[in-house]
C-alpha cells in the first residue's frame, strides 16, 4: 500500500508540516506562508492522490492517509492540518503520541457528517450530492466544491480566485483518491480518541464556515486537554486565505515556543557572562499597570530562557537545592487542602519532580507537566512508572493551551519570576482554572539574589545583572486583579552558602539560569569588569561562606465559584460563573 508522495520543503528552522484539504494539493496555501518559512521548516506534502502523490492501492481510512503520510513527518515536528488534512493530523497525533509538538487544525472537524449526537456536521445530502457529482461532471464537481468553500465569507472572491487558480497546479487529483477522500469524511469519527490527545492544539475555525461550522471546531477544542480556540469573524472554510493576515499571527504567535533564537544570542560568552545571575520578569511591573513593561532592560528574552533550561536539563537536578527545598515545602502546604482533583497541572514542570509527587499524592487525577523547555520535558518523562504516568506538554505560560475552566489545581514552583507579563499569566490561570479550584505557587522577592545584584552593580553599572522580582503585596494586588479570591501569600528566606562566587554562577548554569534580560552586556563580560564584581562579592563573606540570599513568596488563591467584584480598577465588573445563572420562572 505504499506510493511516493510528493514534498515541497522551505525555509529553516524547527518543522513545521502542512496537510491541505480533499481535492487539493501542498501548493494551495496562498502567499502568507511565505513570511512562516523565515521561522520554521516548512513541508508541504501532497496527500496520497492529490496533486503529485500518488494513490496506493488499497487505502480507504483515515488511518491509511496517516500511515502513508507519517514516515514524513519528523519527530518534534509541529503539524498543520486544513479540513480534511487536520483530520489526518489528529490520526497522526492519536497513533504517535509524545512525537509530535503541537497542531495547528484549520475548519477541522473530528466528525465531518451530521448525526443524532453530532449535529455540528455537514447534512449529509450534500456530501451525497459530491459523491453522484463525481461520477458525471467532475470538474463542475470540483468548482462548486470550491465555491461552497467560500460562500458566506466577507472576502469570498479573493478565496476563490486564490483557490481555483492553485486546483491544478501539481496536476489533477486522482479520482480513486476523491471517492475515497468522501468515504472518509463520511465514516470517520474521532470523538472517543480526543480526550488522549495532549498535544498543544491551536484549532481556528470560520464564523461563517459551511463546511465544518464553527461550532465544530468550538466543540473540538473544547474536547482536547491541550486546546486554545480561535474564531475568524466573517470567513468561510479557507480563512488562510480570506484572512490571511489574522491566521499568520496567531499561527505565528501560537507556534513561537518552536522558533530557534537568532544566531547572535549563539556567540560564545566568558564565564562570567554565562552564568551572570537568575533573571526574572520585567522591572516594569506595577500594580496600576496591569502588565509588564516589555521594552524594559529587565525584559526577558523568553527564547533564551526556553533554551538555556533545555540545555540544562541533565544537569538540573543535581544543582537545584533551593528549587528542590522550595518544591518540597509548596508539596507539604498541600496537606491542609481537603480535595481530590481531577485534572492537576504541574507548571513549569522542569523534569517532573512535582509531577511524579504529583500523580502519589493524586492518583486518581490525572496530572499534565507543562513546561516552555522540551528538554525538561524529555527528563520529566523518565520519572514516569507504569502506574504513575502523567501527561508531558510544551507551552508558555502565558498563552495556556487548555480549555476554560478545565483543570482542578495549578500547582507551580518558580516558574513565574521568568515570565515577562504574571498579569497575563495570572489572567491565563485563573480562565483555565474551575470554579472552586486553586492556585497553588512559589515565586522569587525582590531580595533574591541581592549580594550578587549589588556586587555586579558595582562593578558595572551600564548593565544588567539580575533582573527584579515582583514585591509579595504586588502579587496580591495581581492575583486580585486576575480574578481570583481569598489570596494568601507569605514570605521564606533561604541562605545558600558558597567557598566562593564562582561556585554559585556554577550552579545557576547548571539549572539553566542565564542572564536572559534585555540590558544584558551583549559582548564578552571583560576579565577585569569580572575580576571587580568577584572582588566587591568578597566583602559579603562571614563566617568563611559567601551567602547567596533567596527570597521566596509562597501563595495561594481560589477560582471563586460565586460573584467576584474587582475592585480599585476603572470600569470594574462583576463576574458570575454560567452555574449560577437560573432559568426565571
Amino acid at each position: 500500500m505504499n506510493a511516493p508522495l510528493h514534498i515541497e520543503i522551505r525555509g529553516a528552522g524547527p518543522d513545521v508540516v502542512l496537510l491541505h484539504g480533499w481535492a487539493l494539493h501542498g501548493g494551495m496555501w496562498g502567499p502568507w506562508v511565505d513570511e512562516l518559512s523565515r521561522r520554521a521548516r516548512l513541508h508541504f506534502i501532497d496527500l496520497p492522490g492529490h496533486g503529485g502523490s500518488r494513490w496506493p492501492e488499497g487505502a480507504s481510512t483515515l488511518r491509511d492517509l496517516a500511515r502513508a503520510v507519517s514516515p514524513h513527518v519528523p519527530n518534534g515536528a509541529a503539524v498543520l492540518g486544513w479540513s480534511l488534512g487536520g483530520m489526518v493530523a489528529l490520526e497522526l497525533a492519536r497513533s504517535r503520541p509524545g512525537d509530535l509538538a503541537a497542531l495547528v487544525l484549520i475548519a477541522t472537524t473530528p466528525c465531518f457528517l451530521a448525526r443524532d449526537d453530532w449535529p455540528a456536521g455537514m447534512n449529509p445530502g450534500v456530501l451525497d450530492g459530491f459523491a453522484a457529482g463525481l461520477a458525471g461532471d467532475y470538474r463542475r464537481t470540483l468548482s462548486n466544491f470550491l465555491a461552497l468553500q467560500t460562500w458566506g465569507d466577507e472576502n469570498a472572491a479573493q478565496a476563490l480566485r486564490s483557490l481555483r487558480a492553485n486546483l491544478d497546479a501539481h496536476g489533477e487529483p486522482d479520482p480513486q483518491a476523491l471517492v475515497a477522500g468522501l468515504g472518509i469524511l463520511r465514516t470517520a469519527d474521532l470523538r472517543d480518541a480526543l480526550a488522549a490527545i495532549t498535544v498543544p492544539t491551536l484549532v481556528i475555525a470560520g464564523e461563517r464556515d459551511r463546511i465544518t461550522p464553527v461550532a465544530a471546531g468550538r466543540e473540538l477544542a473544547s474536547r482536547l486537554p491541550s486546546a486554545r480556540f480561535v474564531e475568524v469573524p466573517k470567513a468561510g472554510h479557507a480563512p488562510f486565505l480570506s484572512h490571511p493576515d489574522t491566521v499568520r499571527r496567531e499561527v505565528e504567535s501560537f507556534l513561537a515556543f518552536l522558533t530557534p533564537p537568532p544566531a547572535s544570542a549563539e556567540k560564545s560568552r566568558s564565564e562570567g557572562s554565562a552564568t551572570e545571575a537568575l533573571s526574572a520578569r520585567s522591572a516594569g511591573f506595577t500594580p496600576s499597570s496591569g502588565g509588564g513593561n516589555t521594552g524594559s532592560e529587565f525584559a526577558l528574552d523568553v527564547r533564551r530562557v526556553r533554551d538555556s533550561f533545555s540545555q540544562a536539563a541533565r544537569t538540573y537536578d543535581a544543582a537545584a537545592v533551593l528549587q528542590a527545598t522550595v518544591r518540597d515545602e509548596l508539596l507539604r502546604r498541600l496537606e491542609v487542602l481537603r480535595m481530590e482533583p481531577a485534572v492537576v497541572v504541574d507548571l513549569g514542570a522542569g523534569t517532573g519532580q512535582a509531577s511524579i509527587a504529583l500523580k502519589r499524592k493524586y492518583p486518581g487525577g490525572r496530572v499534565v507537566a507543562m513546561d516552555i523547555a522540551h528538554g525538561m520535558l524529555l527528563q520529566a518523562r523518565k520519572r514516569q512508572t507504569l502506574l504513575r504516568r502523567f501527561d508531558r506538554v510544551v507551552a508558555d505560560a502565558a498563552a495556556l493551551p487548555l480549555g476554560n475552566a478545565s483543570v482542578d489545581m495549578l500547582f507551580s514552583s518558580l516558574m513565574l519570576q521568568w515570565c515577562n507579563d504574571p498579569d497575563r499569566v495570572l489572567r491565563e490561570c485563573r480562565r483555565v482554572l474551575r470554579p472552586g479550584g486553586v492556585l497553588h505557587f512559589t515565586t522569587l522577592g525582590p531580595d533574591t539574589l541581592v549580594e550578587l545584584r549589588k556586587s555586579w552593580q558595582a562593578a558595572d553599572p551600564g548593565h544588567a545583572h539580575v533582573n527584579r522580582f515582583i514585591d509579595m503585596h504586588d502579587l496580591g494586588d495581581a492575583l486580585v486583579r486576575a480574578g481570583f479570591a481569598e489570596p494568601v501569600l507569605d514570605v521564606e528566606r533561604y541562605t545558600l552558602t558558597y567557598d566562593d562566587a564562582r561556585g554559585l554562577m556554577r550552579d545557576l548554569k547548571e539549572i539553566g539560569a542565564h542572564n536572559a534580560t534585555a540590558g544584558r552586556a551583549r559582548g564578552l563580560t571583560g576579565k577585569s569588569t569580572l575580576a571587580r564584581m568577584l572582588a566587591t562579592y568578597e566583602g559579603f563573606r562571614r563566617g568563611g561562606k559567601l551567602p547567596a540570599t533567596y527570597e521566596v513568596v509562597f501563595a495561594q488563591a481560589w477560582c471563586p465559584t460565586g460573584p467576584v467584584r474587582t475592585k480599585g480598577q476603572p470600569g470594574a465588573e462583576t463576574v458570575i460563573p454560567l452555574s449560577q445563572i437560573r432559568r426565571r420562572n
